[in-house]
């Protein structure tokens, strides 16, 4: 008697089918492959970007690009070191992880196949190939570690520290007075792709404006902690301890940026910033020119092939202006500079905006005991609660204690086109609205209103605006008593001496006033630290395009030998190891300078 096959091997057995179509470079046959619904994923494989295909345009899309006769993927096979393959009931696929290899570099690949009603063969739902490592230029790690010793009667008469004092000071009469890439802001982004360039030997130096590594969290509002919880939060190659709180405190999270950039020996100058109008670019030598003023009050002309801006996705304040603020007697302050809520014991507050800092701070205000705290809610704001909602987005994806090893769990939602994935999404945040329908009907009875209930949820508002959304830590639990009060889809007419009067002719007093009005985009901090002649090089920065693509970020930005980078600390993890490959890619003349087709 025949036993009935495993999802391993009805996996295997499709892989076997998926290497015979690449080896036979017949696009129609791998197109055949595809349920209807189908997309393929492809990062940094057949061509130097990212792209999400739908069945419909695989035709096109290889024709373009050169497609399978150019890539050639072989010795495909079940990767040994992940999860084997899984059958997933909630959305019935079985999903995979698989290894395979190019001429030049090894790369790996999840598929999730579904059985065809219509044929019973196992066909693709999704197929992602990204690129993992060149085969003739491996990581400085493990086997390739350093041997950290030099053996023999003749030695350096430098130790490790003296070596690492040398290197990080970019001496002008050190054999490495230039970094091959210089990364201005050490935020997470900058820091966790600074780790990754190191692995691969490309030296790398990091500015940072602030006098501590960390300080552009420790010194935001006293009570905030990361909304996103800590299993989606690691950094690259160093996990964070397993007694760390679910939502990390700024301080703590500050301090780790620190010990971070220690352990992983990456070059930092703090206190330093880029001089005005002293950026170039020099075509024949595909080199910048640039000044940094250090913190000793110096200026150091640098030369480097990159320039990476992570000064954080969302770029300069967005700083509304109002008739009458010169006649407010209280204070005025954009959410990115306010400083806490303690001396405002006793006083009235009002926080213009809805999205998580708003929440925030209002909560706040009310913890140092505010007498009055009112939230000014002019459109819809989307509410998860952090005890349901954000769990269930983030288990989905494999992020959870216990949950797939993190290397695996971003793999697989890189693999995902978000195209493909909306409705499945749109479903998980009905589930969610479920679990949360007392407390966002708890916000609607206290005049607070709720948007997106019929939407894909908060990961595309995050993908798409950048925010809209509030992942709630208490605050809404205090609207809801109504201890913080709303003043709901009402314009802000004008300031005035004792408080703010709104389109329908209400006064709200306040004796401070928090614009908690968001961000614009980093091309607009390009143009301010760069200058224009860069950031009109460079288009839309963050969003989605039709595609289901990211914008200008993570990618080539239009402008040669520079690169934004940013996003939440998930998406910078998933894309420093790409934007790090990349950089390798065009150092070692792999990659062009410029995509021929961005």
């Amino acid at each position: 008697m025949t036993s009935a096959p495993t999802h391993a091997s009805i996996f295997e057995s499709f892989l076997t089918e998926l290497a015979k179509s690449f080896e036979s470079r017949n696009v129609p046959d791998f197109v055949d492959l595809f349920l209807p619904a189908g997309y393929f994923r492809d990062v940094l494989i057949s061509h130097w970007g990212y792209a999400s295909i739908s069945k419909d345009s695989l035709d096109k899309f290889f024709q373009t690009h050169g497609g399978l006769p150019n890539i050639v993927p072989r010795s495909i096979k079940v990767d040994p070191k992940k999860t084997l393959p899984l059958f997933n009931e909630g959305v019935n696929w079985i999903q995979g992880f698989f290894v395979f290899e190019t001429d030049i570099a090894l790369g790996e690949g999840v598929a999730r196949i579904q059985s065809d009603p219509n044929t019973g063969n196992y066909r693709l739902l999704t197929l992602s190939l990204t690129l993992h490592q060149f085969k003739n230029h491996t990581p400085l790690a493990g086997p390739n570690r350093p041997r950290g010793v030099q053996r023999g009667p003749e030695r350096s008469p430098l130790n490790w520290l003296d070596e690492r004092g040398l290197i990080s000071s970019f001496s002008p009469n050190s054999p490495t007075p230039n970094p091959t890439v210089l990364i201005v802001g050490a935020g997470h982004a900058g820091l966790m792709l600074a780790a990754r360039l190191r692995r691969l030997g490309i030296l790398t130096l990091l500015i940072d404006k602030e006098e501590r590594l960390g300080d552009s969290w420790r010194k935001r509002y006293h009570s905030l902690v990361l909304h996103d919880t800590i299993y989606g939060d690691a950094f690259p190659y160093l996990a964070f301890p397993d007694d760390w709180p679910v939502f990390i405190p700024k301080d703590k999270i500050a301090n780790w940026f620190e010990s971070y950039a220690s352990i992983m020996e990456l070059n930092v100058w703090l206190k330093s910033t880029v001089e005005p109008n002293s950026t170039s670019y020099d075509e024949a030598t595909e080199t910048w020119t640039i000044s940094i003023r250090k913190g000793d009050g110096s200026v150091r002309q640098l030369k480097c092939k990159h320039i990476v801006q992570a000064t954080g996705h969302s770029g300069e304040p967005s700083i509304p202006r109002f008739e009458g603020e010169e006649t407010f007697k209280g204070s005025i302050r954009h959410s990115s500079v306010h400083e806490g809520g303690a001396q405002w014991r006793g006083k009235k507050a009002v926080v213009i905006g809805s999205g998580n800092s708003g929440h925030d701070i209002a909560h706040e205000f009310y913890n140092n005991g505010a007498a009055e705290v009112t939230i000014v809610q002019r459109s819809g704001t989307l509410v998860v609660s952090s005890e349901a909602g954000i769990p269930k987005l983030l288990e989905s994806a494999g992020y959870r204690e216990g949950g797939l090893p993190i290397e695996e769990a971003d793999l697989s939602l890189v693999s995902l086109p978000w195209n493909f994935f909306e409705p499945y999404s749109t479903a998980l945040h009905a589930m969610v609205q479920e679990e949360d329908k007392d407390l966002n009907d708890g916000l609607e009875r206290a005049g607070f209103k709720i948007d997106g209930k019929d939407s894909p949820g908060l990961f595309y508002l995050y993908f798409r605006k950048g925010g809209g959304y509030y992942i709630d830590v208490g605050c809404s639990s205090l609207i809801i008593d109504r201890k913080v009060k709303i003043k709901q889809g009402q314009e802000v007419q004008q300031f005035e001496g004792e408080g703010v009067r709104f389109a329908d002719g209400s006064l709200v007093k306040a004796d401070v006033v928090v614009l908690a009005t968001g961000y614009k985009s980093m091309r607009e901090s390009c143009r301010k630290i760069f200058g224009s002649h860069v950031a009109d090089q460079t288009g839309t920065v963050w969003g989605l395009d039709p595609t289901g693509e990211f914008n200008g970020i993570w990618k080539y930005s239009g402008c040669p030998g520079f690169w934004y980078m940013g996003g939440n600390f998930l998406l910078c993890r998933i894309y420093s190891k790409y934007v790090a490959l990349w950089i390798q890619a065009i150092e070692q003349r792999i990659a062009p300078k410029r995509p021929s087709v961005p």
